[in-house]
C-alpha cells in the first residue's frame, strides 16, 4: 500500500546530509520510502494531512537497558560516599550469592520498548538483554512492531557487594567464553527475524569486567558473523582507575592496544578520556585513538547529568571526527528530550552558547546512529530508505511560533508531542494513540513488578539496605 504524507515541514535527506522541505510531502510503499519533495505526481492509497507537522526519520536510541524501569531510582543512591561516578554500580551489583528479582520480558521489557518508541525511537539497542528474558524478548519486540538490535550480555566477571557494599569482581573467565557462544548462537537464531526488524548485536558486558582474550574472542565472532559490536567503556572513575593501575594506560588506550576497537564497534558513554577534568590524564590523547578507530559513541547524557557528570564535550568529540550517536540508558526514555539535554550540557561544558547546536545534536540521533550501524537506509527520509517516520505536531503553545523547526524540536519538544509513528512501513502510533498496546494495563503491570522489586531490595543490598536507605522520598510520607 502507498501512503502520501502531505504538508508541513519535512526532513528529507539529500545525499550527504539532512534537508528542510517546507510544506513537503513524504510517500511510502510497504516498507519503503519512495518519494520526498514539494509535490508528487503519482497516486496513493491513503493520504495523511500532516500540515502543522514536523515529519522527520525515526530516531535511533543506541543505548538503553530496556528492563531498569525499577531499578534507575538507586542511580544516585544516598548511601554512597565513595562515589567515583559510581554509574549502575549503585543498583547493578548485589551481595555475594544473594538471589536478585526475577525480571520479565512481557512486563519490564516491554514496557522499556514501548517506553523508547513513545520517546522517538524507532530503531533501539537494548544492551544486553536479560538471561531470564532472553527467550521471549525478541518475539515480544517483533509483536510490538520495533526495529531492535539485540544479543544477550556476556562478561568474565560480575560485581558483587561484600558485606561492606565495597565492589568486587568474581572472575570466571570460562563463563565468560561460554557466553560469547550463547551469544553467537541467539544472534543466528533471532537475526533477520520479524521482516528483519531484529538484528544481532554482540554486547559483551563491562570493560572492567572483560578479559582481553573475551575481547579479542568477541572481536573475531563479529568478524565472522559481520556483526557489531557495543561494549560498556569509559563509563566511570571505578573503571578508569582499576585500567590505570593494573594495565598502566587509560580505558581507551588499553582498548586499543589489544586491537579491539574499528567502525563496527560503538562504546557506550566513553566519557571518562584522559582528558575529561574528572581523570586528568595528561600522557595520552584518547579523543585521537577514538578518531582514528572509526569506534562510535552510545552518549547518553541525562543520565550522567543525574550525576552531576557530563561528557567533556560533545563538541570536541566531534570536531576530532568521531561519530556521536545518541541513547537513554535508563529512564525516562524519550530520546527528544535527550537531544536538548545533549545540546545544553555541551554549552554548560565549554562555556560557550555557539556549541551544541540542534541540528548537530538532531544528527547524532538520526545519522549518528545510523552509521554507527552502518545503515545507510536509516535516519533519513529519502527514496530506498526504510519507512521508519515520525509526525511531530508544532501547533502546540510550548512552541508558539516556530520559524526553523529542528530547533523547535531540540528546543521544547518531548515523546508527547509525536503524533505519528511509523516503523517499517506499519503504523504504531496514529493521532498520538497506540495502535498495538494497551498502555493502561501496561502502566499497571509495571507498577506492581516494580514494587516487587523494590521490596526484595534488602536480600541482596549489603547491610540489609532498604528502597528508602537508597532512595529517600524527597518528602515525608504522611501515613494516616
Amino acid at each position: 500500500m502507498r501512503t502520501l504524507l502531505q504538508g508541513g515541514w519535512v526532513v528529507g535527506f539529500d545525499g550527504r546530509g539532512h534537508e528542510l522541505v517546507p510544506d513537503g510531502v513524504v510517500v511510502y510503499e510497504d516498507d519503503r520510502i519512495v518519494h520526498v519533495g514539494h509535490r508528487f505526481e503519482g497516486t496513493a492509497d491513503r493520504r495523511i494531512d500532516a500540515h502543522g507537522k514536523l515529519i522527520t526519520p525515526g530516531l535511533i536510541n543506541c543505548h538503553i537497558h530496556a528492563d531498569l524501569n525499577a531499578r534507575h531510582i538507586m542511580l544516585t543512591d544516598a548511601t554512597k560516599s565513595n562515589y567515583f561516578g559510581q554509574n549502575f554500580l549503585a543498583y547493578g551489583a548485589g551481595r555475594r550469592g544473594a538471589p536478585q528479582p526475577r525480571r520479565r520480558a512481557e512486563v519490564e521489557g516491554k514496557f522499556g520498548v514501548w517506553a523508547a518508541v513513545r520517546g522517538g525511537a524507532t530503531t533501539i539497542l537494548d544492551i544486553g538483554t536479560r538471561g531470564d528474558m532472553l527467550e521471549g524478548f525478541a518475539e515480544m519486540a517483533g509483536q510490538l512492531g520495533v526495529r531492535a538490535y539485540l544479543g544477550p550480555a556476556f562478561r568474565s566477571a560480575n560485581y558483587v557487594l561484600d558485606d561492606e557494599g565495597r565492589i568486587q569482581w568474581d572472575w570466571d573467565e570460562e563463563a565468560g567464553l561460554a557466553g560469547l557462544e550463547q551469544a553467537k548462537r541467539y544472534v543466528e537464531r533471532y537475526h533477520g527475524a520479524h521482516n528483519d526488524r531484529i538484528r544481532g548485536l554482540l554486547y559483551p558486558g563491562q570493560l572492567d569486567t572483560c578479559s582481553a582474550e573475551l575481547l579479542q574472542a568477541t572481536k573475531r565472532v563479529a568478524a565472522e558473523l559481520g556483526m557489531g559490536i557495543q561494549l560498556h567503556a569509559a563509563m566511570n572513575l571505578v573503571e578508569f582507575q582499576t585500567v590505570l593501575r593494573e594495565r598502566q594506560v587509560t580505558p581507551i588506550k588499553y582498548l586499543d592496544q589489544i586491537g579491539f576497537l574499528g567502525p563496527e564497534v560503538i562504546l557506550g558513554h566513553c566519557v571518562f578520556h584522559a582528558g575529561h577534568s574528572w581523570s586528568h590524564y595528561p600522557y595520552v590523547d584518547d579523543l585521537q585513538i577514538l578518531a582514528d578507530s572509526g569506534a562510535s559513541i552510545a552518549h547518553a547524557p541525562y543520565k550522567y547529568a543525574k550525576m552531576g557528570l557530563a561528557l567533556e564535550s560533545f563538541e570536541r568529540y566531534r570536531a576530532r571526527g568521531i561519530n556521536i550517536a545518541l541513547g537513554t540508558d535508563t529512564f525516562p526514555e524519550d530520546l527528544v528530550s535527550e537531544m536538548r539535554l545533549a545540546a545544553l550540557v555541551c554549552r554548560i561544558v565549554d562555556g560557550n552558547f555557539r556549541a551544541g547546536k540542534p541540528h548537530d545534536v538532531f544528527d547524532a540521533a538520526t545519522l549518528g546512529g545510523a552509521r554507527a550501524l552502518g545503515r545507510d537506509d536509516l535516519g533519513r527520509l529519502a527514496p530506498g530508505a526504510k519507512a521508519d517516520i515520525l509526525a511531530f505536531d508544532l501547533q502546540q503553545m510550548h512552541f508558539g511560533g516556530v520559524h526553523d523547526p529542528i530547533k523547535s524540536l531540540v528546543e521544547g519538544a518531548s515523546g508527547r508531542d509525536i503524533e505519528l509513528i511509523v516503523v517499517d512501513g506499519q503504523t504504531l502510533v496514529e493521532d498520538g494513540r497506540p495502535t498495538r498496546v494497551d498502555e493502561g494495563e501496561l502502566l499497571r503491570q509495571v507498577q506492581e513488578a516494580s514494587e516487587v522489586t523494590w521490596a526484595s531490595i534488602p536480600q541482596w543490598r549489603a547491610r540489609g539496605q532498604t528502597v528508602d536507605d537508597v532512595a529517600p522520598m524527597s518528602y515525608p510520607v504522611r501515613s494516616s
